[in-house]
């Protein structure tokens, strides 16, 4: 048997031969001992468990709240059954079934009396209610092919692994905000007031989120508002150190929301506030206008408004003169580089006051530290967190949902076009169906593959709102052509409409075609594709909330990164995945970017891709000279570099499982970098392995990305004997001149030419 793949061989299994079989099991059952030898929830190609307490918590509510998960997908081979997709759920379950995983307060929306509580000192009649809970398993296997190499069955799980986890886009935060605020009055008279005046919402998002980007998502300025509503609230030392931030804010924002009489006069000092903050930015020079100053100011300001200052007296005493004097001699404090960083906040933030209360003759000082600030958000949180967990009381919560319906698309897309089918409730994000991601879906329904169950709430008016799915009905919708009634009762079309596929990894002959391009047997596997659609009816779950539902099934922690290492650890050549690691792993107390914990909790696998990365860099340089991989430019008045196209990583890795040559020069530039960190390793300090981080001589002890580029765009110039002899201090020498040359480059000059010039003169 080769060593490389055919095509052929793949796509004929895919084709032919893959069975889905799509079931319910217990927790109970499916964490029996004899299913636990058989499952491998951790295969080679699957990421580190990533999940911190409390994402973990959120989901372990979610069970016992009767919620519905997402399904585990497994690849039945026989002898063991993997884990392709849902790692992190199954051990989650089995972290908490084994004692490992005490609930956090901060994952507890609904169940805030388990706080600390461990599955075995629940009362039993919970842990009955957790154990007989149902796990939906969609379930892979190959039949009818008896001769498949272990080659090929890797590559089908990595397939299967990588159609599940570069799905639909998970929520941002502003969606999850726009979801979880969609009945709060206050948040609706914003959001009333921006839409009529669209004018109003794109000045906010220019000054204040972005100039250069454009958006017409409403949900990112909302966000941005409820800050501002209640950031004076929230003392400057303890937002910038980002302990419980989200879940801070969530709670001062409730209380501001709870306690506002007159949401029209809320939104409307807000509003004037930012007028005036617009007006001063007006009247500074272009190099002056920069968001995070303007944030600042209208912090300065609103906090001014809220201790009794006349908002247009404020503003007609701020001298234009001074205020870009005082911008000038602190614009390092408004950088932009790092600026979410905890000591770049609190400069900006304490800057600003500084600056107001020479004008104002007006302390800030508890708005940036206030030592009482956590009591009294401890005395907020009080409130029923002591109380017993009663059955009687969970049975109240839990959601009561039958089994998934079986329903061709050919009839939903028939309904989706009746006045009694919501597919974009209020709490829906707005359309973000990616052309790759909806071609992917249409590939899969067409391939018979198994889709992941819509969720659809039934009204008290019988409306049937699409909790969980939207996209992939957008995206089936779309590619056939058809309409659907929105939310203002109008007969649309999706955005992407009739849209041609693209990039399909098995059906490769339908690339370019639309719908009716197809030949009508093929139309006729979409038309007669069988959903999952789980119904949940109001009429037997009263208290039943979708938005929560929505956010559960929705706010996936820690998604897998399109080309990232832990999206290429699940389908590159095993040989050259493992040679990575290998490197990272035997040399991780000192080359890193991130360090990594003991038990590699919340690895993201950088260190991984870090390598990944530099291999790349020096085989481009060897193999493809042409080839541009690292791209520089000019960012805060001086040089830094990134690889230029990620994509291209991807691309080049998932090549070399049919390409052999390729794969043996990938594997010697492995074997270079190798070479080259043995050696780094021979020049440092042996009873201080993190002189590392002594070489790259920053003040603040940091690692950076730009800091390996340029490090190893110097040693690979380096010849073996050179590379051998060249010593530590020397190698530092020349760092530090690169770094201060980037400091301050020439004007004028191509930036990707003075820096490969740099480092060809400086490597000798």
């Amino acid at each position: 048997m080769s060593a490389f793949l055919k095509e052929q061989e793949f796509e004929d299994i895919f084709k032919k031969h893959i069975k889905t079989s799509v079931y319910s099991i217990s927790i109970k059952t499916l964490f029996s001992e004899r299913r636990r030898r058989k499952i491998d929830y951790s295969p080679y190609y699957q990421r580190n468990y990533v999940w911190d307490n409390s994402k973990a918590t959120f989901f372990i509510e979610s069970i016992l709240l009767g919620t519905d998960v997402p399904p585990l997908i497994f690849f039945n081979s026989g002898a063991s059954i993997e884990v392709i997709d849902g790692r992190q759920r199954y051990e989650t379950i089995k972290k908490f079934k084994d004692g490992e995983l005490k609930l956090n307060i901060k994952g507890l929306t609904k169940l805030p009396q388990l706080q600390g509580q461990v599955f075995s000192k629940l009362d039993s009649e919970v842990q009955g209610l957790f154990d007989d809970a149902k796990i939906r398993i969609f379930e892979f296997e190959v039949h009818n092919e008896p001769k498949m190499s272990s080659l090929l069955e890797d590559k089908i799980k990595k397939e299967i692994f990588r159609r599940y986890n570069s799905g639909i886009t998970p929520l941002s935060s502003a969606e999850i905000d726009n979801a979880t605020y969609d009945e709060d009055h206050l948040t609706n008279k914003l959001r009333e007031k921006l839409l009529c005046n669209p004018d109003l919402g794109k000045r906010i998002y220019e000054l204040f989120i972005s100039k250069s980007k454009k958006s017409d998502d409403i949900s990112v300025i909302l966000q941005f508002l409820r800050k501002c509503l209640v950031l004076s609230s929230f003392p400057i030392k303890t937002f910038a150190s980002g302990s419980n931030r989200a879940e801070v804010m969530e709670l001062l924002y409730s209380v501001k929301s709870d306690n506002t009489e007159n949401p029209d006069e809320v939104c409307d000092n807000l509003f004037s506030i930012i007028d005036k903050v617009e007006n001063l930015v007006s009247k500074l020079d272009n190099d002056f206008n920069n968001r995070l100053l303007n944030e600042c100011m209208l912090w300065g300001l609103y906090i001014l408004r809220e201790d009794g200052f006349d908002i247009d007296e404020v503003y007609s005493k701020v001298n234009i003169s001074k205020f870009k004097k005082f911008f000038s001699d602190n614009s390092n404090d408004y950088s932009y580089e790092n600026s979410h960083h905890y000591k770049a906040i609190i400069e900006r933030y304490y800057s600003t006051s500084v600056f107001l209360e020479e004008v104002f003759h007006h302390s800030f000082d508890l708005y940036i530290k206030d030592d009482d600030f956590k009591t009294r958000v401890k005395e907020l949180r009080q409130s029923e967190n002591e109380a017993k967990l009663k059955l009687i009381e969970l049975a109240s919560l839990r959601v009561q949902k039958p089994e998934p319906s079986r329903i061709p698309v050919e009839e939903i897309v028939e309904e989706v076009n009746g006045s009694r089918y919501l597919i974009r409730p209020s709490y829906q994000r707005p359309e973000r169906i990616n052309l790759f991601k909806a071609s992917a879906i249409i590939e899969s329904i067409i391939l018979g593959i198994s889709l992941p169950p819509l969720f659809v709430f039934k009204s008290k008016n019988n409306v049937k709102e699409v909790i969980d799915g939207q996209q992939r009905l957008l995206s089936i919708i779309g590619f056939m052509g058809k309409t659907y009634i929105d939310e203002n009762g109008n007969k649309v079309y999706p955005k992407l409409n009739a849209f041609k596929l693209s990039r399909l990894k098995i059906l490769r002959e339908l690339n370019g075609l639309r719908f009716n391009e197809l030949e009508l047997n093929v139309q006729d596997k979409i038309y007669d594709f069988m959903l999952s659609v789980i119904e949940i009816d109001y009429h037997l779950n009263n208290d039943f909330e979708p938005v929560d539902l929505f956010i559960r099934l929705n706010n996936k922690p820690y998604p897998i990164k399109e080309n990232s290492f832990e999206m290429w650890n699940s389908f590159v050549d095993k040989d050259v995945i493992d040679k990575i690691r290998v490197i990272t792993d035997c040399n991780i107390d000192w080359f890193y970017i991130k360090k990594r914990n003991k038990d590699k909790t919340s690895d993201r696998m950088q260190n991984e891709e870090l390598v990944a990365l530099l291999v790349y860099n020096l085989y481009n340089k060897k193999y493809r000279p042409g080839h541009i991989s690292l791209g520089f430019y000019l960012r805060d008045g001086r040089i830094n570099c990134r690889v230029t196209n990620k994509k291209d990583v991807s691309v080049l890795l998932e090549k070399m499982i049919t390409d052999s040559s390729l794969k043996r020069d990938f594997i010697s530039s492995i074997e270079e970098v190798k070479n080259i960190i043995s050696s780094l390793k021979g020049k440092l300090s042996t009873s201080d392995m993190d002189s590392m981080t002594d070489l790259f001589g920053r003040e603040n002890n940091k690692r950076y990305l730009v800091d390996f580029y340029i490090l190893f765009q110097i040693l690979q110039r380096l010849d073996k004997q050179r590379l051998a002899e060249i010593e530590l201090i020397e190698l530092k020498k020349k760092l530090s001149v690169v770094q201060k040359k980037l400091k301050q480059p020439p004007k004028g000059e191509n930036q990707q030419n003075y820096f490969d010039d740099l480092l060809d003169s400086i490597s000798v």
